[in-house]
């Protein structure tokens, strides 16, 4: 018998068995019904044969005995040990309860869903990208290197390819090193469109230090790290699936990437990449990887300081600490061999070191966020419960009878606590069912706007975890909400109930003030949730009012990367590429002939894209450049101004004449002429990077190039014709619909080169928002949970007065025929509402001032004390009150009288 098996054999041996428990306790409870009726019926006789009335002696005869009910009560309790039986008739019960009250049902049930269901989407995301550990073994050991820059203020650069040899070479608190760069990649099939491959270039020993084996082949070996070995390639195992359709015979063969072969040395698995796009975007400035997506093939290093010298910094770094090392050590011992290499180098000048767990560098930046939206859904939650709490309340107070007659029939407390706990059970059990169909659409709805940096995206599911931790909160709100009632059926004096005098009593006006604090607290959460989603707002707003230095509405981009094979780059021929220019020239002319195109150019790096840094100077201010930070270079063809709408200052722009046979040329940014000639001219200044002189001719507004929220840094822009690029962007400019002009854009490209891939096509709009997706998102979330918070709350307003207005008809009466006005009768009802609203705001507020420290660090042109929103918020949420009173102060106004009164 497999476990399985033997597994359903004893749950179905369970199930028969209760359900013969229950079939045998309702016979029996038959039993005992007729065994005390005919009791009740001989000793009726008796009492007939002494001559008492038939009435009289029926009367005497339940006295003496115990009506049908209690008797079947204390038979139950004397049997004992029917749980389950017991269990299923109150179920039965709360059925038959729920059908005759289905307003209260409904209303509760779906509050309880909305409340469950976006507790349960939040915690998908947390425990989909959060609380699942790294995929990775012992990942607790692996750390980033990271190197700073005093002079720019920057500290976490990648490395050069010299300095990362000295500190894998120096180090005695890692077991391990390795490097790592994001490349981008043509793969030309056999047949077929090209296609753009991520790629990451690693040094050897970096499957084995993040602990990833093969699932086909082998891994990298040393040879194959050495420059000019043999060039191989290790498959990702989606691109393998995808491409080659799982087949293992692959390795061993040969595909082309970028025009070269490379032999298919084995596959790694899906998750062998994870991090290395978090890693990439948390660097001060972007390498070339625009990892969007998993890598598609990985290739060794073979790197050299020839090749890469140390003034370079395109290499990550990531270490495996020893056993007996801890990042402190690490640190420190970092710390003497970056100061060792400083001191011997100069390029290392104002250079340090940074390490940090990888951990923290992936789920640092996602994790306030995503604990702010915890935070803010467990409010959602709370302010359901109070609403549940507020429906609780009111019909305890009408089924106050019912507990009368029970009790005096003879059910005891606990046996009725029992029944109110089985029915709010009940209740957030079925609100639970409800609220995870919600969570699994609005996951559907929300997983496509997750940030693209946020790790594991694909991992946010609705899976036995999440539906553990629902039941869990589905029991833990049906338990609190079961205690409810049963306080107040301790309350209840049966004697008074029974005679109809239990109205009014105190208990009546505690129901009441209990009901008024609650509906202050919703307010006031509410209000709390809805500033800070408030403050988001505001902080979105202010980005998008930000001048990102050039207008991409209009804009279509294609990013390219031209393979060396067909596209020579000889350094010692720099900028004389012929085979680039060719392609630039042949490209932008074939492009700004399409019909509709305005204009049109090609960059190194579009407008949202850092691209690199280099270290520069001022002919004649050599000595002041060490101080300086490392300048953002831009290649430009002449038309980009033109094509991005950009401002220029001072000088001239960049001309066709400025071609590879005129004087070698630059203009540069605001930024840069505040940072570097403040109080001089910066026009004819010549200035100096990658060892090539160039003159001052312009000056240019500033690019917010990492995002409107980031200040734009100082940047250079050279000619394409004097500064050749090997991968970018096309930029179109159109009045065209640009899904439309896509299409012929790419047919333009392959025109001049059939096996170049194009990657990135898309409106440069588009791009510009995704900078904006993380600030985004949080206050979509936000503002939906704040929305909802707000319509629970006045909906429990609503509920408050209305019960308030329908309890106090006889009062209102009183007063209409004593003269009052009907406008009277419904300011009554609204003054108390607004007394309410007023409190719960001003409650609001004063936590809000506190909550709203949650959100600083996501701001932007707003501070967390923001007058405009704080009031801003108070009206709207006062106004929204009154609005939720309007129902219940119309119905006071319609109360008519003599009705009223003769009702009473």
């Amino acid at each position: 018998m497999t476990p399985f098996t033997d597994w359903w054999v004893r749950l179905r041996g369970a199930l028969v068995a209760a359900l013969a428990g229950v079939l045998a306790g309702a016979r029996r409870d038959r039993e005992h019904v007729d065994e005390a009726q005919f009791h009740l019926e001989m000793s009726a006789a008796r009492f007939e044969r002494q001559g008492v009335p038939r009435d009289e002696a029926w009367r005497r005869a339940r006295l003496a005995f115990g009506g049908a009910q209690q008797v079947r009560e204390q038979a139950r309790d004397a049997r004992g040990g029917e749980p389950f039986a017991t269990v299923a008739r109150d179920v039965r019960y709360a059925l038959r309860q729920l059908q005759h009250s289905p307003g209260f049902a409904l209303a509760a049930v779906i509050t309880l869903a909305l409340g469950i269901g976006a507790n349960t989407a939040l915690f998908s995301v947390f425990d989909g990208v959060l609380r699942r550990p790294l995929p990775f073994p012992a990942a607790d050991r692996l750390v980033i290197v990271w190197e700073t820059d005093r002079v720019s203020g920057t500290t976490r650069e990648p490395g050069s390819w010299p300095d990362y040899v000295d500190f894998a070479a120096e180090s005695r608190t890692m077991a391990s090193m390795a490097a790592f760069t994001g490349l981008e990649s043509n793969f030309t099939p056999a047949r077929g469109e090209p296609q753009r491959l991520a790629t990451m270039a690693v040094t050897h020993g970096y499957f084995a230090l993040m602990g990833v084996g093969t699932l086909h082949g082998r891994s990298m070996a040393a040879t194959d790290d050495v420059p000019g070995a043999a060039p191989v390639v290790v498959l990702g195992e989606r691109f393998w699936r995808a491409r080659f359709g799982g087949n293992p015979a692959v390795v061993g063969t040969t595909i082309r990437l970028d025009d070269a072969p490379r032999q298919v040395i084995g596959i790694v698995p899906a998750g062998a990449d994870f991090a290395v796009d978090q890693v990439h975007a948390r660097a001060a400035y972007h390498g070339p990887y625009s990892g969007v997506g998993d890598v598609d093939a990985w290739i060794p290093m073979q790197a050299s300081e020839a090749s890469y010298p140390r003034d370079t910094h395109p290499f990550f770094m990531v270490g495996r600490l020893s056993d007996r090392a801890s990042l402190a050590t690490a640190s420190d011992e970092f710390t003497r061999v970056a100061a060792r290499l400083e001191k011997d180098y100069r390029s290392n000048t104002g250079r340090g070191v940074l390490l940090e767990s990888l951990e923290d560098v992936v789920f640092a930046p996602v994790r306030p966020v995503i604990y702010l939206l915890l935070a803010a859904v467990a409010l959602v939650l709370l302010v359901a419960c109070v609403n549940v709490a507020n429906l609780l309340l009111a019909r305890g107070a009408a089924r106050a009878r019912e507990v009368a007659v029970r009790a005096a029939l003879g059910a005891s407390f606990s046996r009725l606590g029992q029944q109110f706990l089985v029915e709010s059970l009940l209740l957030s059990m079925v609100g639970g069912t409800l609220g995870v169909a919600l969570a699994w659409a609005a996951l559907r709805a929300l997983i496509p706007f997750l940030p693209s940096d946020v790790p594991r995206v694909d991992a946010v599911q609705i899976d036995a975890p999440v539906l553990l931790a629902t039941l869990a909160t589905s029991v833990l709100v049906g338990l609190a909400f079961g205690l409810l009632p049963t306080w107040q059926a301790l309350k209840v004096d049966v004697n008074d109930t029974l005679k109809g005098e239990g109205r009014g009593t105190s208990h009546g006006v505690t129901r009441r003030r209990l009901r008024e604090g609650l509906v202050v607290g919703e307010l006031a959460m509410s209000v709390m949730l809805v500033l800070c989603a408030g403050l988001m707002l505001r902080s979105v707003w202010s980005v998008l009012r930000v001048d990102p230095g050039f207008d991409a509405d209009g804009v279509l981009k294609a990013e390219f990367t031209l393979p060396a094979a067909r596209y020579p780059q000889d350094i010692k021929r720099f900028p004389d590429w012929p085979a680039t220019h060719a392609f630039t020239r042949e490209v932008l002319q074939r492009v700004r002939g399409i019909p509709g195109v305005e204009a049109a150019a090609i960059a190194s790096s579009h407008p949202l894209d850092a691209g690199f840094t280099n270290s520069f100077v001022v002919v004649g201010r050599e000595a002041e450049a060490r101080n300086w930070p490392e300048i953002s270079v831009r290649q430009v063809t002449p038309g980009y101004l033109a094509t991005m709408h950009g401002t220029l200052r001072r000088g001239r722009s960049l001309g066709d004449g400025d071609d590879a046979r005129a004087p070698l040329v630059a203009v540069i940014n605001e930024a840069a002429a505040r940072r570097y000639f403040e109080g001089r001219d910066p026009l004819g200044q010549d200035i100096r990077f990658w060892g090539i002189t160039r003159r001052i001719v312009g000056v240019v507004g500033d690019e917010h190039v990492r995002g409107p929220a980031e200040v734009a840094p100082p940047a250079v822009y050279a000619s394409v014709a004097q500064a050749p690029v090997v991968s970018g962007a096309l930029l179109v400019r159109s009045t065209r619909s640009l899904s439309e002009l896509a299409p012929q854009v790419q047919r333009v490209i392959w025109a001049v080169d059939p096996q170049l891939a194009i990657h990135g096509v898309e409106p440069l709009r588009e791009t510009l928002q995704a900078s904006l997706g993380s600030r985004r998102f949080t206050t979509v979330v936000l503002g939906a949970f704040a929305a909802l918070t707000l319509l629970l709350a006045l909906v429990g307003i609503h509920g408050v007065l209305s019960y308030s207005t329908s309890q106090r008809r006889r009062e209102i009466g009183i007063r209409l025929a004593l003269g009052a006005t009907r406008g009277d009768a419904a300011g009554l009802v609204v003054r108390g509402g607004v007394w309410l609203a007023a409190t719960g705001t001003a409650l609001g507020l004063l936590g809000a001032a506190a909550a709203s420290r949650l959100v600083t660090g996501l701001l932007f042109g707003v501070t967390r004390s923001d007058p405009v929103t704080y009031l801003a918020v108070a009206t709207l949420v006062l106004v929204a009150s009154v609005v939720a009173m309007t129902i219940p102060a119309l119905r006071a106004a319609r109360v008519a009288p003599t009705e009223a009164l003769r009702l009473e």
